[in-house]
């Protein structure tokens, strides 16, 4: 027997769509093309995701793709046949930046994928730069959503500084819910997209590309068109023309998502993630689950990852949430997949209401399945968090 009305998407990505950007996404559609009207639209939306993520001095796109075209491209305009890219693997998108980097004929030199419930120890990382001073690049995920792992940009990016390759970022989990300073951290490409924090569809890649890194891309001469980044800025900065047709209701949906995050408070929607996550890991120490990240510092304020309980299979204990209680969490993926369980609080899902909703539904799908849970005193813990 079901018991629920309304479901409610609470995965790591995609995500939970609220009422005001399902509503922009009815909006009446036009010729992306022609309309100069939608050109300021798109003008203003890369004007809201430059102030969130601190772009001032560096370009910034919305480009029609899912997030993976922008980690691809990423590769593809800056890595050349034997190039050496140092790869931040403590993940499963981390280990997967070395897949496309040998796809451009690059060598991947991976660092950290011994642990992947840690942060990157920033002192490995300076090792392996010292012994592969000729890297052009370094990768790193910002937030691993399959393990919930979260790396310290700043650290990350005055090693990387340090030594002069570019860092190139993965933050298509964390843009909207984490801080980003773009230009005063010194990244050269940050890759973000719309269907996580975001709460839009997912379609669009936003790609930010600093002036050292249009070097680069000057240099590499990329042969192909849907990922060359050059045609943006040849192309949109100088005489407003898109490469290729934009999704106009995707960009109106973008467009009303980072209103409603300035309308809150930017530093407002970062506190509210890390109270959500800090109320998630309570959660999880009252029912007996042991959060994967082995510390929270390590854990991303977007989404939390635990170890299946003993005895549990972790596909029917999602399938129980779905069709009994309406309530998506996600499993994982690589070697973590059927280990470990996640459940996404970005954007509007970090929230107390979603916190509780996940908590109660998945205490009680535990319970059914012979795994002891009081969910009162787990609905106490997550109250008590919100309590200031």
């Amino acid at each position: 027997m079901k018991v629920f009305t309304d479901r409610f998407i609470l995965t790591p990505g995609p995500t939970e769509i609220p009422h005001r950007v399902r509503v922009s996404l009815l909006r009446e559609t036009t010729n992306p093309d022609l309309d100069e009207d939608f050109l300021t639209t798109y003008n203003e939306t890369r004007d809201l995701l430059k102030k969130l993520i601190g772009v001032s001095n560096s370009s910034l796109y919305i480009i029609s793709g899912e997030a993976i075209l922008g980690l691809e491209a990423a590769i593809a305009n800056t890595v050349r046949n034997n190039d050496k890219v140092v790869v931040i693997s403590n993940g499963v998108y981390g280990e997967g930046f070395a897949d496309f980097i040998r796809f451009c004929g690059g060598v991947p030199v991976g660092v950290g994928h011994s642990n992947w419930r840690k942060s990157i120890d920033v002192n490995e990382l300076d090792t392996t730069l010292q012994r592969n001073k000729d890297a052009v690049a370094v990768t790193l995920v910002h937030c691993d959503t399959p393990s919930a792992l979260i790396n310290d940009l700043n650290e990350v990016s005055k090693v990387v500084k340090s030594y002069g390759p570019l860092l190139i970022v993965d933050a298509v989990s964390s843009i909207g819910g984490v801080p980003i300073n773009f230009d005063a951290c010194g990244l050269d490409i940050v890759i973000g997209g719309s269907q996580k924090v975001l709460n839009t569809p997912p379609g669009l890649t936003i790609m930010a590309v600093s002036n050292k890194a249009w070097e680069r891309i000057e240099e590499v001469k990329y042969r192909g068109y849907y990922m060359n980044l050059k045609l943006w800025r040849d192309m949109l900065d100088e005489r407003g023309i898109f490469p290729h047709t934009m999704s106009d209701v995707l960009v109106y949906a973008l467009n009303e998502s980072l209103k409603m995050i300035f309308e809150e408070g930017v530093e407002n929607v970062f506190k509210r993630h890390e109270v959500v996550r800090a109320a998630s890991w309570k959660a999880l120490e009252i029912m007996n689950l042991e959060a994967y990240p082995m510390e929270i510092n390590s854990s991303s304020p977007t989404v939390t990852a635990f170890l299946t309980p003993k005895g549990i299979n972790e596909t029917e204990l999602r399938n129980r949430l779905w069709r009994k209680y309406g309530v998506m969490i996600a499993g994982s993926w690589g070697k973590l997949q059927g280990k470990v369980v996640r459940i996404g609080h970005m954007g509007v899902q970090a929230s107390r209401n979603h916190l509780l909703l996940a908590y109660t539904s998945l205490g009680r799908a535990l319970s059914e399945l012979g795994f002891d849970v009081n969910v009162g005193k787990v609905v106490e813990a997550i109250e008590e968090s919100f309590t200031f």
